[in-house]
């Protein structure tokens, strides 16, 4: 079959409509909602079914039985995108049985091995299964760039959220230009070198409001009661050092560094989530 025909036949027949293999049977749709919830409420797949001309997709995603999931194999057949595009929604929802059946229906319509393996990893991020699955697949050249914040969104939620960002910003090189993407980057850069995170503040002109509030952050970082490492003891006396120093130091954060300081020291301190904590209340606010 190729995917340039139209869809055809009954496409539930792909699905396994009983009431035990149903595969948005409870607590699934639960735990959709609540992923939901956790990225703004816009899920990946909401942003694809909206981008073919689905209104309302969280009306329609996740289906609770097989009349609400008629209905969305419906909205999918209906919606602006050519065969392959439907396709790869239709391979998107085969993939939540979690039995392979998926891999057959790719086979069948011949969908191109890079829109399978975007498909894949835009499951592994919504599902929030296998997350470094999908950062894997996402560091592919072959694959393309789009919705890079909300990648970032939902590879923060992960349990090793640090890593993969890390693994991600720096493998698939994707262009940031959200603050919010820049404040997660620089700081997973400074859970793992304070250095190369320094150094990234810095590729941005000295009086850019982007820099000041990326030294920020970086400041704010050292004074958080998670990040006491040998490499944070070594950095903030030099940091000092240069801030009283005009000529090697840059004037914002020469006056900057003082009022983090003091901010710092005037805090109460209490518990912390860390770096992470501070990028999901980011996204969240």
């Amino acid at each position: 079959m190729n995917s340039a025909e139209p869809l055809a036949g009954d496409l539930t027949s792909l699905f396994d409509l009983s009431s035990e293999g149903f595969p948005w049977r409870a607590p699934r749709p639960h735990e959709i909602e609540t992923r939901r919830a956790q990225l703004s409420d816009l899920l990946i797949f909401d942003i694809l079914l909206s981008s073919g001309g689905i209104r309302q997709p969280d009306t329609l995603w996740p289906p609770t039985d097989p009349v609400s999931l008629r209905r969305l194999l419906g909205a999918i057949e209906d919606s602006t995108y050519d065969a392959l595009k439907k396709d790869c929604l239709i391979y998107f929802l085969l993939k939540w049985h979690q039995d392979g059946r998926e891999e057959r229906f790719r086979d069948d319509r011949c969908i191109p091995p890079q829109f399978a393996m975007l498909s894949d990893a835009y499951w592994h991020l919504d599902s929030g299964i296998h997350v470094e699955r999908a950062v894997s697949l996402l560091c592919d050249v072959r694959l393309n760039r789009d919705y890079t914040s909300k990648i970032i969104q939902a590879i923060s939620l992960s349990d090793t959220p640090m890593c993969l960002l890390l693994q991600y910003l720096r493998t698939a090189k994707p262009m940031l230009t959200e603050p919010d993407d820049m404040d997660t980057y620089i700081l997973a850069l400074a859970e793992d070198s304070l250095t190369n995170a320094w150094q990234y503040q810095r590729t941005f002109p000295d009086k850019s409001e982007i820099r000041t509030r990326l030294t920020r952050k970086v400041l704010e970082w050292c004074f958080s009661p998670t990040s006491r490492t040998p490499e944070t003891v070594d950095f903030l006396p030099t940091l000092s050092l240069r801030a009283i120093s005009p000529p090697q130091f840059c004037p914002r954060t020469a006056d900057i560094f003082p009022r983090i300081v003091h901010s710092c020291a005037a805090r109460p301190r209490m518990r912390t989530a860390g770096p992470i904590g501070a990028i999901r209340r980011g996204y969240q606010a």
